[in-house]
């Protein structure tokens, strides 16, 4: 597998737990809609819109700056925080993770961020919510439901 290509087991998981890719004989198969739903959004919003060529240069820029810090799917695992099993609990974790995400940017100084304290160190923007989360993993407080 190279760098720039999604695990398989984690894959796999995720499609498992969502009910998808078991065709007509998987009683579960999800019907999710979501393509067909941001298209709609995509093409009526008002009070939001997406510029093609931006969201292209938004993605050919991360894009580069992954290769130049040799950022992969694979390297993402080894950060301290980030989970290492590669099993239901681990789609769990980057699913929540996921959905609470936006709202831990911030453009205060670093002194006045929102913080997490945990094991030892001062976790502060994306690092304080996977804190929270491992925080929580840690403390058998761990909960997703899913509502369908």
């Amino acid at each position: 597998m190279s760098d720039d290509e999604a695990d398989p087991e984690l894959l796999a998981l995720l499609r498992k737990s969502l009910g998808l890719g078991g065709g007509a004989a998987n009683p579960r198969a999800a019907e999710t809609k979501v393509l067909e739903n941001a298209q709609y959004v995509f093409d009526n919003a008002i009070d939001v819109a997406l510029n093609p060529s931006k969201t292209k240069e938004a993605a050919e820029t991360i894009w580069r700056l992954m290769q130049k810090k040799e950022y992969s799917t694979q390297t993402w695992s080894e950060h301290e925080l980030h989970p290492k099993a590669k099993d239901e609990s681990t789609v769990d974790f980057i699913f929540a993770m996921d959905l609470l995400n936006f709202s831990f940017w911030s453009e205060r100084p670093e002194e006045k961020r929102f913080a997490i304290e945990y094991r030892g160190k001062k976790w502060t923007g994306y690092w304080s919510l996977v804190a929270a989360l491992q925080r929580a993993l840690d403390e058998g407080r761990f909960y997703i439901f899913i509502i369908i």
